[in-house]
């Protein structure tokens, strides 16, 4: 076996008899080349998945962020898949949408503790989606409470003018 593998290996790196040549078999050189090609492919599928879950990564801390500031009191994410086949909830809006969040907001009673101001429940097609949805159901919330505070303000500094 060593031996037939010598001569295969002594035949393959015999001199070429004709000048000019590179000295190298067409076979080895079309498999380095094929090799090339191959490593190229795999190393800009592998930097275009890394770039991708980068980016995943990235929206998460900054939905992560938003909520915190929306929510300065506390809060909490409960974010469920649901795979092929698993018995879905009766409030799913439609079949294509398989990722469930539950968020929490928190804020303190009148004695300090933390107590639950608004719970809700949302569906999405994506973890993404759904993390971009809670931030976007805060985001409204905070709007409509900045809204009903500058009307109560001058309602009220209305009623002193009368």
């Amino acid at each position: 076996m060593i031996s037939t593998s010598l001569q295969i290996l002594g035949v393959s790196s015999a001199p070429q008899q004709e000048g000019g040549g590179l000295g190298v078999s067409a076979e080895i050189l079309g498999a380095t080349i094929l090799a090339c090609l191959i490593l190229t492919a795999t190393v800009l599928l592998l930097s275009r998945y890394r770039k991708r879950r980068d980016a995943l990564i990235l929206r998460e801390r900054a939905a992560r962020e938003q909520m915190q500031e929306l929510c300065p009191n506390g809060w909490t994410a409960r974010i469920v898949v649901y795979g092929e086949g698993a018995p879905m909830p009766d409030d799913v809006p439609s079949s294509d949408r398989q990722v469930c969040v539950e968020w929490t907001e928190y804020e303190p009673d009148p004695a300090g503790h933390n107590q639950v101001a608004v719970a809700r429940r949302m569906w999405a097609r994506t973890i993404s989606g759904a993390l971009r949805g809670i931030v976007a159901d805060r985001q409204l919330d905070h709007e409509l409470e900045e809204i009903e505070r500058t009307v109560l303000e001058e309602s009220t500094s209305g009623d002193d003018r009368g």
